[in-house]
C-alpha cells in the first residue's frame, strides 16, 4: 500500500490472458471504445487502475511491448470492462483496425494483463465532488463517477471537462447521461469556456464561496494540466488526487521506465517512484512540481 494515500488499494494478482473482444466502437475521429470480456479483470477492476494490453497482431513482434489503457468502465455482472483510447501511435493504430462488432461465431481476443495501480480514495457523503480531466484522462474519472454515485447516499458532483477543441471532448456525452454536473472547457472557444480547463476549476471555486462543501478534486489528464491542477491545489490547500499518466512497458514495478519525483509526506524528501505501482494515484501535496 502506498504511504501518503492510505484509503488506496492494489488489486492483490494481476489477472492476465486472452480477453475477449465484444466491440471496438468509434466515438469520435480517431476515438474508440473497446468492450473486452475477462470476468476475472472486472471482477476486480476499480476507478483509477489500469490494464496492460498487447497491441499486434498474432505472430508479430511489434510493437514489442504492451501500451497501458485506464480502465473506463467495468460491469461486473457482466464480466466485461471498456477502454476508452485515441490513435496515437502504431499500437493503437492497429487496436482501431479491430472490427466494430465480431463475425457471428469468431472469437476474437488480445492478450491482456491487469488491472495494475492503486485507486481513487471515495469521497464522503456530505463532500463536493469535482472532477478535472483532460483526453484520455477522462477516463479513470467516468469510472469513478459510476462507483460515487452507486452509494447509498453520494456527493454533489461536478465535472470540469477540457480540450484543444470540441470534437475532442470525448466521453462528455456519457457524463451528460450521469445525474451530475457537466462543464467544458476548449481552447478555440468553440464549446463551453474559453480556455484552459483548471482555469474552468478556478472559476467554480470561486462561485462556491467559503461556505460550500468541502471540496475533494480528482484530476487525470495530459502533464501540463496535471502540473497547472497541482499548484492550484496547493495554493489554495485543496484535498485533491491526481491519477498520471506516463509510459509504463511492464505496469508492475520491474522496469523501472515511469518513475516521477514525489514525496512520501508533505514537504518530505522527495524519491523517485513508480507510476505504475505506487500509483497511478497521487495526493497532489506529494508531487514534485515542475520547474518553470
Amino acid at each position: 500500500m502506498q504511504e501518503g494515500l492510505t484509503a488506496c488499494r492494489h488489486s492483490p494478482i494481476p489477472r492476465a490472458g486472452p480477453s475477449r473482444i465484444l466491440g471496438n466502437h468509434p466515438v469520435g475521429p480517431g476515438w474508440y471504445v473497446l468492450r473486452l470480456a475477462e470476468p476475472a479483470i472486472a471482477e476486480a477492476a476499480a476507478p483509477g487502475q489500469f490494464v496492460q494490453i498487447l497491441c499486434r497482431p498474432e505472430g508479430s513482434s511489434d510493437p514489442l511491448l504492451r501500451r497501458p489503457f485506464s480502465i473506463y468502465k467495468a460491469d461486473r455482472s457482466a464480466g466485461t470492462f471498456d477502454i476508452l483510447y485515441t490513435v496515437a501511435g502504431r499500437g493503437t493504430r492497429w487496436m482501431a483496425s479491430l472490427p466494430r462488432e465480431p463475425a457471428p461465431g469468431a472469437i476474437g481476443t488480445l492478450d491482456v494483463i491487469g488491472p495494475f495501480g492503486n485507486t481513487f480514495t471515495m469521497p464522503n457523503a456530505g463532500d463536493r465532488v469535482i472532477l478535472v480531466g483532460g483526453g484520455v484522462g477522462v477516463a479513470p474519472l467516468y469510472f469513478l463517477a459510476l462507483q460515487i454515485l452507486a452509494a447509498a447516499r453520494s456527493p454533489e458532483i461536478i465535472l470540469c471537462m477540457g480540450a484543444r477543441t470540441a470534437a475532442q471532448l470525448q466521453g462528455l456525452q456519457e457524463f451528460r447521461a450521469l445525474p451530475i454536473r457537466c462543464e467544458a472547457a476548449t481552447d478555440d472557444g468553440s464549446t463551453g469556456s474559453r480556455g484552459f480547463v483548471t482555469g474552468l476549476l478556478e472559476q467554480i471555486l470561486v462561485a462556491g464561496g467559503t461556505a460550500a462543501a468541502p471540496a475533494r478534486i480528482y484530476g487525470c489528464g495530459p502533464s501540463g494540466m496535471n502540473e497547472a491542477l497541482r499548484r492550484i491545489a496547493v495554493a489554495r490547500g485543496l484535498w485533491c488526487e491526481i491519477c498520471l499518466e506516463s509510459r509504463m512497458a511492464c505496469g508492475f514495478g520491474i522496469c523501472f521506465g515511469c518513475v516521477e519525483p514525489i514525496r512520501k509526506e508533505p514537504g518530505g524528501p522527495v524519491y523517485n517512484r513508480r507510476v505504475c505501482w505506487e500509483g497511478p494515484v497521487f495526493d497532489a501535496s506529494l508531487i514534485q512540481g515542475k520547474t518553470a
